[in-house]
C-alpha cells in the first residue's frame, strides 16, 4: 500500500498525536469533513451564546466573561480563546460584517448524511445559518410576512407595540423587574 512508504514522513510533519491513518482511500477525507461539521456546530453554539450575552438586558463585560470561560469552564476551548482575543481586538462585534464565508465542504457532509440516513440537525442548521448570514434581501422573510399578513393581519415590518409586548408583557419575562 502506498501509504506505508510516506507514512513516516506524515507522522514527522504532523503535530504530536495529530496523525491518523483513518482507513481505506477516502476515509481520511471523510473524517476531515466530519471534523469540519463538528467545528461548524461548535462555532454556531458559541456565536449564539455571544449573541445572547450581547442582547442581555444589562450591559455585560463580554470580553471578561469569555476570559472566565477559558479557565476551568466545561466549554473552555481554542475556539473560546479565539473568540475572546477577537472580541477584545475588535472592540466587540459592531465592526465585523455579518456575512460568513465558507468553502462549501460541510455541504458535502450534510449531503453524505442524507444518503446515509444519519440525522445531523446541529451541523445542518449551522450550514443553513451561514446561508442566512449572506442573504441581504431576505426574500424568504418578506414571503413569510406576506403570508402572516394574509392569514392574521399581522403587520409588515416592526410594530413597536408588538415588540414591547413580546419583550416586556409576558408573565415571567426576564426583562421584567
Amino acid at each position: 500500500e502506498p501509504i506505508t512508504r510516506i507514512e513516516p514522513l506524515l507522522i514527522e510533519l504532523a503535530t504530536p498525536g495529530g496523525y491518523v491513518h483513518a482507513g481505506p482511500p477516502g476515509a481520511g477525507h471523510f473524517t476531515k469533513l466530519v471534523h469540519n461539521g463538528i467545528e461548524f456546530g461548535m462555532l454556531q453554539a458559541i456565536g449564539e451564546g455571544v449573541d445572547l450575552l450581547e442582547n442581555y438586558r444589562d450591559k455585560l463585560d463580554i470580553a471578561e466573561v469569555l476570559r472566565c470561560w477559558r479557565h476551568g469552564s466545561v466549554i473552555r476551548s481554542w475556539l473560546i480563546d479565539l473568540m475572546e482575543a477577537a472580541y477584545r481586538s475588535q472592540g466587540g462585534l459592531g465592526n465585523i460584517p455579518a456575512y460568513v464565508e465558507d468553502t462549501g465542504e460541510v455541504n458535502w457532509l450534510v449531503n453524505d448524511a442524507l444518503h446515509m440516513e444519519v440525522p445531523v440537525p446541529v451541523i445542518s442548521q449551522a450550514v443553513m445559518q451561514l446561508f442566512t448570514s449572506r442573504d441581504d434581501r431576505k426574500n424568504w422573510a418578506r414571503a413569510i410576512a406576506m403570508m402572516r399578513h394574509g392569514f392574521g393581519g399581522h403587520p409588515y415590518g416592526a410594530d413597536q407595540s408588538i415588540v414591547r409586548e413580546r419583550r416586556e408583557g409576558r408573565v415571567g419575562n426576564f426583562l421584567r423587574e
